[in-house]
Order: C-alpha cells, then structure tokens, then sequence
C-alpha cells in the first residue's frame, strides 16, 4: 500500500479537506485516477524533517545556507518499499513503476509537463497577510481571475466539453491545478458564493476539472 505524508491542518483528521498543502493534493489527485487505496500518514509542520530522515525520503531542495531542505509530499511504497519525495517526481514514480495504471506523465510530455508545473507555481504566490480593504479585496480577486487563472486557460485545449488541460487526455498538468483549487476549499467549501464563482470561471472549465475527479470510483483511505 502508498502511504503518503501529509501536514494536518487545524480542521478534525476525519474532514475531508483536513490537508492544506497543493502538492499533496496533486498526489491525491494522482492516486485516485490510477485507483491506489492509500493510508495518510499525519505530520506536523516542525516533525516533517525528523520523519523525512527516519524513513530515508529524499530531500527536495537546499536552503540559502546550503543545508537540505525536506518537505512534502513523500510517499512510501510497500510494495517496493521505495521512499520518494516532490511531488513530480512521485507521480513519475507512480506511472513508471505501475505502467498498466492511467499515466499522467507522458514520455513525449515530460519537459513540457515539468514547464506547466514551474510555470504554474509563478503564476499563484503567497504574500505576507495583510487586510484588504473591501476595494482592494475585489481588485486581487479579479487579478486572480483573470491573470494567474485566465492566463492559463487561454493556453488549454479549447473546448467546452473536455475537462483536462490535454482535452479528454487527463495529465500532471491537471494534477497541478487540481491541488491549486483544491488548497482553496479550506477557505471557501462548495456551498460559498466563492467557490461556485471559481468553479464557473472560463466557461467552466475549473468546475468539470474538480467533476471529472468526483466522479471517479472512491478509492480506500485510511487515516494514520
């Protein structure tokens, strides 16, 4: 069985928006479309580099002060008993090491794949916190609407049907946005004003994203 690494947020474990980090929903994402029950193993923020080097995880980067740097996502794979990190390379891991399963990383669009996700983590960015005014508030969230997400859907396949950035072909780019969204659910669930404006942004296409998901098989997970 995948076991995957996650930081908890303040909500119950038992919620299911309980993770708040994008790359590790791209995993989730991954996991579900290629039918892998998973177990979550639950961390906290400051424990992410002591559990990383107890079960041998990779790094994933280093800091200025040239020491390494651990984060998540990490699964753990019991069938192989491989440890891997960054969420790129878990998902190329996952369709190398199970190629009968849906493969989200094509040989042929591995560098353009990487280019979406380096791209994309440019576009959406996280500033210190501050409090907009009502003014302020409505000018970043049409910045967001029409520069960071319009300006990626002007790149998709243009369809009104198709749900993935590939048209019917689902892929890591999906994967990416998936997580994107999906982070934002712990301020805005389905039932605000919000999140029903986003998911019908740019004729829709965000919202049959998060469809196409929902609609597949739920697989197993377990909580631990």
């Amino acid at each position: 069985m995948i076991t995957l690494y996650d930081n908890k947020s303040t909500l119950p474990l038992s919620h299911p928006y309980c993770g708040y980090s994008p790359y590790v929903w791209r995993i989730c994402f991954a996991l579900c479309f290629k039918g892998f029950a998973y177990r979550t193993h639950w961390l906290e923020y400051p424990n992410v580099k002591t559990i990383a080097e107890s079960i041998g995880a990779p790094p994933t980067g280093k800091r200025p002060n040239g020491t390494v740097r651990y984060t998540i996502p990490i699964i753990h794979d019991s069938v192989t008993n491989k440890v891997i990190s960054g969420s790129f390379d878990i998902i190329e891991y996952l369709d190398t090491t199970y190629p009968d399963t849906v493969q989200l990383i094509p040989k042929e669009t591995r560098l353009l794949q990487k280019e979406f996700m380096n791209s994309e983590a440019g576009r959406v960015s996280y500033p210190p916190p501050v409090v907009y005014s009502e003014e302020q508030e409505k000018e970043a969230w049409e910045k967001f609407k029409n520069s960071a997400m319009g300006d990626m859907a002007k790149q998709m396949l243009d369809s009104e049907e198709a749900p993935f950035v590939m048209g019917k072909k689902v892929s890591m780019a999906d994967a990416v946005l998936f997580g994107r969204f999906a982070c934002l659910r712990l301020l805005w669930d389905e039932s605000t004003k919000e999140w029903k404006e986003m998911m019908s942004w740019h004729g829709g296409r965000w919202g049959r994203l998060f469809e196409a998901y929902e609609s597949l098989p739920q697989v197993e997970k377990y909580d631990g």
